[in-house]
């Protein structure tokens, strides 16, 4: 298995299309996420897990091409993305893979004009930093695409353009998420400062919550001796209206259902148009030889 090696501007990572994708492209992405200050935490190179790291970013690149492609052929508006095409004369043609004519073509890629390093860097790191959240959401790729790709943010809005999720749906969401639109009772006890139930424990929190606002609480046994409290000020509980959040909560709602949506048209655009050169393949592949989940 080939490492992170510069120089290889004629290996083939991928065709998307019409556009083909080099292993050099590859490498450059990879570059700038171990210069950058999340490269600690990136597997070391030449391991199983340093290779699928490669892989994984073979899969956001072609994402992001897919998108812009479809930006285009969709006459979208034009965003500045994280990533510019490259110069097409520094790029092979489609034509010198074999069997490239069975992938669906497409419209082909936008001049290549030049980005600056910075928003390169920027767009890498982007991809890291996703949240748990996100990625279950509609999937690692997915998120990551949506998260470096103004092109990928353009078709999501384009994809669930004029629609909105219901009244119904909006109130059923207050209904079954009222924790979030909840604020606890708060505590402000001298000497600990704001406290909420959950936050202390044992005869501590007993004694703050069973004083009034105004009277001292102690002495009381705890961590590090007897502890006398004073509860200056009691915040009750409260809950915001529906009426208040609605206009957020419905905003919420078509933002997830259009990640849904773009993730759905990632798959099956990436079914009918990608194909990965052998070293490139999804990380889950079980055909590839690095995969770390098999049955």
């Amino acid at each position: 298995m080939r490492s992170d090696v510069p120089g290889r501007d004629a290996e083939i990572a991928a065709v998307v299309g019409e556009r083909v994708m080099t292993a050099a492209e590859v490498d450059h992405r990879l570059r700038l996420l171990r210069s950058g200050p999340l490269a600690a935490r990136l597997p070391a190179p030449g391991t199983a897990e340093g290779r699928n790291l490669r892989r994984w970013l073979v899969q956001v690149m072609v994402a992001e091409i897919l998108a812009e492609q479809e930006a285009a052929r969709l006459g979208l508006p034009p965003e500045p993305s994280g990533f510019g095409t490259p110069d097409p004369s520094a790029v092979p043609s489609a034509s010198a893979v074999p069997s490239a004519s069975a992938v669906p073509s497409a419209s082909p890629a936008r001049p290549g004009r030049p980005v600056p390093p910075r928003a390169e860097e920027d767009a890498a790191r982007a991809a890291l930093t996703l949240t748990l959240a996100d990625a279950l959401r509609t999937g690692g790729v997915a998120a990551a695409v949506l998260a470096t790709s103004p092109a990928a943010r353009a078709v999501c809005r384009a994809l669930t353009a004029g629609c909105a999720p219901s009244e119904e749906d909006a109130r059923d969401y207050y209904r079954r998420n009222l924790d979030r639109f909840t604020t606890p009772e708060t505590r402000w006890v001298e000497p600990f400062g704001p406290v909420r139930r959950g936050e202390m424990t044992g005869p501590l929190e007993d004694a703050v919550f069973a004083a009034r606002e105004g009277e001292t609480a102690g002495p009381v046994e705890g961590p590090g001796g007897p502890w006398t409290l004073v509860v200056q000020r009691i915040e009750a509980a409260r809950c915001e209206p529906y009426e208040a959040v609605r206009a957020r909560i419905r905003a919420e709602l078509t933002e997830r259902d259009g990640e849904r949506a773009f993730a759905r048209w990632l798959d099956a655009r990436q079914a009918g148009w990608v194909r990965l050169m052998p070293g490139h393949e999804h990380p889950a592949d079980p055909a590839q030889p690095d995969a770390g989940h098999r049955h």
